[in-house]
C-alpha cells in the first residue's frame, strides 16, 4: 500500500469452535481495531453478525492458497497468525503481508518476522493465555480475561424455530453434546450422556436436547434412545443446525453436558451451566474457568495424552463416572 494509512491487520483464526471462543478476546479486540479475519466458512456468520464492518474471508483446506490475491488487495500492514499449522504462515508469507506474527511450530519459523515465545512448553499453560500473548504481541490492548458472548436476537430465534422442527413445543431443557470431531479419545459415551441426561429429567423435570455435527449422528441418536428409555422427553437435531442456530440453543439452555468440545466452550461463554467432560486432553490447556463451569477430569496417570485414539481403553474417560456429572449438574443447577 502506497501512502495514506497503514492496512488493516489480518487474523488467521483457529480452524477449531472451540479455540476459536478461547481467541475471542483477541478477536474482539482485533475487531475493534478493524481487522480483517480469514477462518472456516462456518464461523462467518458468527463473527459478520458481531464485527459488521471487518472484512471476513472463508479459508477451506482445498483451497486454502487461492486467498493469496484477496488478502493482497487487503494490503494488510501485518498478520496475526492465531494457528500453529505451516500452511497459514506460509500464506501470509506468498500474500506479501511485511509482518507476520505467532508461535514458531511446525517449522515455520522463517516464515515468521516476529517469531513470539512461549512461556512453557507447548500445551503447558491455558490456550486463552496463550493466545493473549499473540494479541499483545500484535499491539492489541484491553483483551479481556476470559471469552464472554451474547447470543443476537436472530440466533436465538434460529434456536428456537431448529427446536420446533424436532417437534420441540417449548419449556425448560438441558442440552447434550456427546460428540467430539477431534476422535473418541474425547468422547465419553452415549449410555454415560443417556444416564445423566435421563437424571436431568427426572430431578429437574427438563427435556433434553441432543446437539453435534453430521458426524456425531450415531452416538446422539444412542443417547436419544438410552434416555427415552428412561422416561425423559428428548429432541434431537444432530446435524439439523447450522453454527448461528446452536448458539441460540444453547443461550436458551438451562444446563448443557459436552465432552470438551466447541460446544463446551461455546455453551462457557455464553454464560450457561455447563458440565465438561476431559479425557485425553487436559483442563489445565483447554478448560472453560468459570463458577457456572464444572471441569470433571480423573488425571488417570497415562493423561493428558492428548492423543485422537487410545490404545489401552480409554480408562481416564471410565474413571469419570455418572455420579460426578450428575452432581456437577445439581450443584450448577441450584
Amino acid at each position: 500500500m502506497s501512502g495514506g494509512r497503514p492496512g488493516p491487520l489480518l487474523v488467521r483464526l483457529p480452524n477449531w469452535l472451540g479455540d476459536l471462543v478461547l481467541a475471542w478476546p483477541v478477536v474482539e479486540s482485533a475487531a475493534a481495531r478493524g481487522a480483517a479475519f480469514v477462518g472456516p466458512p462456518a464461523f462467518s456468520s458468527l463473527l459478520r453478525s458481531r464485527f459488521p464492518s471487518s472484512t471476513y474471508l472463508p479459508a477451506t483446506r482445498a483451497r486454502r492458497y487461492a486467498l493469496v490475491g484477496p488478502i493482497r488487495a487487503l494490503h494488510p500492514s501485518s498478520a496475526l497468525l492465531l494457528t500453529d499449522s505451516f500452511s497459514t504462515a506460509l500464506l501470509a508469507a506468498l500474500a506479501g503481508i511485511p509482518t507476520r506474527i505467532g508461535y514458531a511450530a511446525e517449522g515455520r519459523g522463517f516464515l515468521l518476522t516476529q517469531r513470539v515465545r512461549r512461556a512453557g512448553p507447548s500445551r503447558s499453560a491455558a490456550r486463552a493465555a496463550e493466545y493473549r500473548v499473540l494479541g499483545e504481541a500484535a499491539g492489541l490492548s484491553e483483551i479481556r480475561e476470559a471469552p464472554s458472548i451474547r447470543a443476537t436476537p436472530r440466533e436465538i430465534g434460529g434456536g428456537a424455530t431448529a427446536l420446533e422442527r424436532a417437534g420441540f413445543a417449548g419449556g425448560a431443557y438441558a442440552v447434550l453434546a456427546p460428540g467430539a470431531s477431534y476422535g473418541p479419545a474425547k468422547q465419553w459415551g452415549a449410555e454415560r450422556f443417556a444416564e445423566v441426561g435421563a437424571h436431568a429429567a427426572r430431578s429437574h423435570g427438563l427435556a433434553l436436547v441432543v446437539v453435534g455435527s453430521a458426524g456425531d449422528r450415531s452416538v446422539a441418536a444412542a443417547v436419544a434412545r438410552g434416555a427415552t428409555a428412561e422416561g425423559a422427553r428428548v429432541f434431537d437435531v444432530t446435524g439439523a443446525t447450522d453454527l448461528g442456530e446452536l448458539v441460540g440453543i444453547l443461550a436458551s439452555a438451562r444446563a448443557i453436558v459436552s465432552n470438551d468440545s466447541g460446544v463446551m466452550h461455546l455453551a462457557a461463554a455464553l454464560g450457561r451451566p455447563t458440565v465438561g467432560v476431559f479425557g485425553s486432553t487436559s483442563p489445565a490447556w483447554t478448560s472453560a474457568a468459570a463458577p457456572w463451569v464444572a471441569n470433571l477430569y480423573a488425571a488417570y496417570p497415562c493423561s493428558p495424552c492428548f492423543r485422537r485414539t487410545c490404545p489401552i481403553g480409554y480408562r481416564c474417560l471410565a474413571a469419570i463416572g455418572t455420579d460426578s456429572a450428575a452432581t456437577a449438574l445439581d450443584r450448577l443447577l441450584a
